[in-house]
């Protein structure tokens, strides 16, 4: 049911909007090939309180305000990265708050994972490719700062998120050390 009310809006796209899905489910496709994993659907959601992007086992879902975006690809990128890692899987975790951090790290693993997508998938040079996702998650962090109540939706603060994802790229630490949200350096060097 929810699938058929996503793609039936399909029609009220702009040429403009559909030529951008286009290009999203090339990437779908590409991301499915070079991981050697079966093609995954794309749906657009035409809800504009609906999340930017979601995961579900055999599809992912952007809302159409995503097609016009300049984070397009980062968002794509962090819903593949869901796909690629198996995030379909059932949490394990034995009590709420398991599941909760269980979920969050995904999210964490998700965001560290966009930027290989990018880099593989897309031929965008790793310090680009982080330079994208760290963007969006500023972008998300802002936004919050303006309307803190908003929903996280099983992610940890876009600052908290941020760090981690800067932590992971070491060799980019010349440029991303002075960034808004970046981890911060021991003064002991260790």
């Amino acid at each position: 049911m929810i699938v058929a009310a996503l793609a039936a809006g399909c029609n009220t796209l702009t040429p403009a909007q559909n030529r951008s899905l286009d290009e999203v489910r090339v990437f779908a496709d590409d991301a499915a090939r070079v991981y050697g994993l079966h093609p995954i659907h794309v749906l657009v959601s035409h809800n504009p309180e609906s999340p930017v992007g979601t995961y579900r086992r055999g599809f992912f879902a952007v809302n159409e305000l995503v097609l016009r975006s300049e984070f397009r690809d980062a968002i794509v990128a962090h819903e593949l990265a869901h796909y690629v890692l198996g995030h379909d899987a059932p949490l394990a975790g034995p009590t709420p708050e398991a599941r909760l951090r269980e979920r969050e790290q995904r999210e964490l693993d998700a965001n560290a994972t966009s930027v290989e997508i990018l880099r593989r998938v897309r031929g965008v040079p790793e310090d680009q490719a982080l330079r994208m996702a760290y963007s969006y998650l500023l972008n998300v962090h802002r936004r919050l700062q303006r309307s803190p109540g908003e929903d996280l939706l099983g992610h940890r603060p876009p600052c908290e998120e941020i760090a981690d994802l800067l932590a992971r790229y070491p060799g980019q630490l010349t440029w991303t050390s002075g960034l808004e949200c970046a981890p911060r350096q021991s003064a002991g060097g260790g």
